[in-house]
């Protein structure tokens, strides 16, 4: 049987176009590349970035989902997505898409958020191929598909959410190959086409619903269509039965997710406004929501800055008046059916653009083939050339004015208040979290799972009651209250019945952290070695006089957490001696050990030859011009000599740093110190005053540092 057997009734079609020319063909695909190239490279931006841009509460809940399928090695249908207190698994998607994730991230070393984009990636790169086939059924030259395939890669929302840690992506990609296999598996009456439609269909059914509903419009305007047509002749009973074994095991498996997904989130008596019948009025609107001003705004904005941007948009409409006529059937349902999605479910699109991901596709195709209609008609190749660098170079600025500076940007993933979360509780405890919603994002950057109280939820004392008693058996490992502590006092007696203080130990911005009691004073001991960005002591919380400050430490001997501070320096220094105490600053997103005079750092080394390699940093706020000589750093002395303490030896190195003289020391500066130890033994590289013997903003810090041995040495 072969893949594409004609069948004695075709669809009716109009005589097809002239074929390109070789030169139109080369330049098509030279165009396709060009912009794929570009795609590959947008994928990279800001790629070890472990935040989650772009709708990142969203990203941060199926991302905690694929780390705790992962951790536990569960690879259930009840997954965990552990934010609503124990039962940890409340289904809202089939979680292909976090086991993909899960399993990639395990099989690679790969963390969670590589891994997801990774699979986000690789999806939409799967689209692709389903777009080109998809356009045979207009007729689209295969090199014309290109130009198609060009504005697709180009879209600026494609860009940016083809690497987010969503299913979406997958959805699309089933949904694709579904309209594909369904329409092929009906005309050719091919069974492996059939095949592809049962189990794409039934993956975008399962992956995402709303994705697939979506997709049902232009699969089921081109069935009724087709059945209409054969009606006279009795075909219509056959072509029905094909359609109805492409369409039903897609159909009853949502269906029966659905179904399995809510009796799962019924045993958690925090999640029934998870329900679907509950998310009804939600997911598919209302009549009032349908027709909303303020809800249409919403999704205009979206379609205006963030698909394909405004130039873009307007030179469409004005190419389609000019030259899609002869494609008018074609790009008019693709437009229907794209701002159908917007009609169909309301709410979802005017709150959330990465629904955008499901229906875009739509759009883009009506835009390619205003293109391909361009290029089949009389125009000169010159302005047809001009019509389509306008669509797809408008689209690529776009994407570098709306999305790359956000994209760029480097972050370790969450902030101060889960840094600090991750280090002070234990894997096995749980947080119960007030004032945050939902948002799994401080649960998944701090790796723990958690009972988040919902606002609107926080006076159901019975269904909290019921949680609680859920979590008797698990560890507490810190309560997290944001705004005043007053009517919550309840929470807190709770709290302190399972060890934690009664009165908050940190606080992070207007958040109050209760911590165990019995780690009192490692928690402290903690916070004075860290520097977890704006966490500090509550009010009331005196902290001991600081016990690192001014004397020379034993790193060999030193508690874990004061080794951590020297995890980006290797080899880790055996000694320290710190006038004001180690500190580390990763509040920008890098790593900075702070070297304030006078820090002096100690290394026990082979003989021969080694190379230090770091970069130093002064703040503006040092050196500014509108501070007073006196006011100002006057730079600091760096030094590397044998011997260390008292025992000093030869200088090997010695370098003045100061920004506020020297326009070259500004900014991030690399250091680089070669030096010969005749004989092993040690070497301190120190931080002292500048000329004026004074530590007046001598801010100075340390990025990640290494003592190599030149190869071959």
């Amino acid at each position: 049987m072969t893949l594409l057997r004609p069948m004695p009734r075709a669809d009716p079609v109009a005589s097809p176009p002239p074929e390109p020319t070789r030169a139109e063909a080369h330049w098509a695909r030279a165009l396709f590349m060009l912009a794929l190239g570009f795609h590959l490279w947008a994928m990279t931006v800001g790629w070890e970035s472990k935040n989650l841009p772009g709708v990142e509460y969203r990203q941060a809940q199926t991302a905690i989902s694929a780390f705790f399928i992962k951790q536990e090695g569960n690879y259930s249908l009840e997954y965990p997505t552990p934010v609503l207190g124990k039962p940890w698994s409340i289904p809202m998607e089939f979680p292909l898409y976090q086991w993909c994730v899960a399993a990639l991230s395990s099989a690679t070393g790969l963390g969670i958020t590589m891994a997801g984009r990774l699979v986000g990636i690789a999806c939409f790169y799967l689209c692709l191929p389903a777009i080109f086939l998809l356009l045979a059924r207009w007729q689209v030259a295969p090199t014309r598909r290109w130009l198609v395939l060009a504005v697709v890669v180009t879209c600026p929302l494609y860009v940016f959410y083809a690497r987010a840690v969503l299913i979406e992506t997958m959805a699309l990609m089933f949904a694709l190959w579904f309209w594909v296999g369904f329409e092929r598996a009906v005309r050719d009456r091919d069974k492996r086409w059939l095949a592809v439609a049962v189990v794409a269909g039934a993956g975008a059914g399962l992956v995402k619903v709303t994705t697939f509903l979506l997709f049902l419009l232009p699969v089921g305007a081109w069935a009724l269509v087709r059945l209409w047509r054969s009606r006279r002749d009795g075909v219509w009973r056959t072509e029905l039965a094909w359609m109805a074994a492409a369409a039903a095991v897609p159909f009853f498996a949502a269906v029966w997710w659905v179904s399995y997904a809510d009796a799962v989130k019924a045993r958690n008596p925090m999640a029934w406004f998870l329900d679907s019948a509950n998310l009804r009025d939600f997911n598919l609107g209302t009549f009032r929501t349908r027709f909303s001003p303020e809800l249409w705004a919403l999704k205009w904005r979206i379609i205006v800055h963030e698909l394909s941007g405004p130039y873009v948009l307007v030179a469409f409409a004005v190419l389609a008046l000019v030259g899609g006529r002869a494609r008018w059937r074609e790009i008019g349902l693709n437009t229907a059916v794209f701002a159908a999605a917007l009609a169909i479910f309301p709410v979802l699109y005017a709150y959330h653009d990465y629904y955008f991901v499901a229906n875009t596709v739509l759009l883009l195709l009506a835009m390619g083939l205003v293109l391909v209609a361009l290029a089949e008609s009389r125009l000169p190749r010159w302005a047809v050339a001009c019509a389509v660098l306008t669509v797809t170079g408008g689209q690529v600025l776009r994407y570098f004015e709306h999305y790359y500076p956000g994209q760029r940007g480097l972050s370790l993933g969450g902030d101060g208040l889960t840094h600090a979360l991750k280090a002070l509780t234990r894997p096995d405890e749980y947080l119960v979290i007030t004032g945050q919603d939902w948002n799994s994002m401080t649960a998944y950057y701090a790796q723990r799972r958690a009972l988040m109280l919902r606002a609107d939820m926080e006076q159901d004392r019975a269904n909290i009651a019921k949680a609680w008693a859920n979590l008797a058996g698990e560890k507490l490992g810190a309560l997290l209250i944001e705004g005043p502590i007053g009517e919550r006092q309840w929470l807190v007696d709770l709290a302190v019945a399972r060890g934690l203080e009664p009165t908050p130990l940190l606080q992070w911005r207007n958040v109050s952290i209760f911590l165990p009691v019995a780690r009192r004073e490692e928690n402290l001991s903690y916070l004075e070695q860290e520097n977890w960005h704006e966490v500090w002591p509550a009010p009331g919380v005196v902290m001991p006089p600081k016990a690192t400050a001014g004397v020379w430490l034993d790193l060999r001997q030193a508690r874990p957490g004061l080794k951590r501070m020297f995890r980006e320096i290797r080899p880790m220094p055996v000694s320290l001696f710190s006038t004001f105490g180690p500190a580390v600053d990763e509040s920008s997103g890098r790593y900075r050990f702070g070297a304030h005079p006078v820090t002096r750092l100690v290394w026990s080394l082979p003989a021969g030859r080694h190379v230090l390699r770091t970069s130093v940093f002064f703040p503006l706020a040092t050196y500014q011009l509108e501070l007073s000589d006196r006011d100002a750093t006057d730079g600091v002395e760096v030094t590397l000599r044998r011997g260390s303490r008292d025992d000093a030896g030869p200088l090997l190195f010695s370098r003045l740093v100061n920004p506020r003289e020297n326009l070259a020391d500004r900014g991030e500066r690399p250091l680089e110190i070669a030096f010969t130890l005749e004989t092993a033994g040690e070497v301190e590289l120190c931080f002292g005053p500048g000329p004026a013997g004074r530590d007046t903003r001598d801010w100075i810090s340390l990025g990640p540092l290494t003592i190599e041995r030149p190869s071959g040495r």
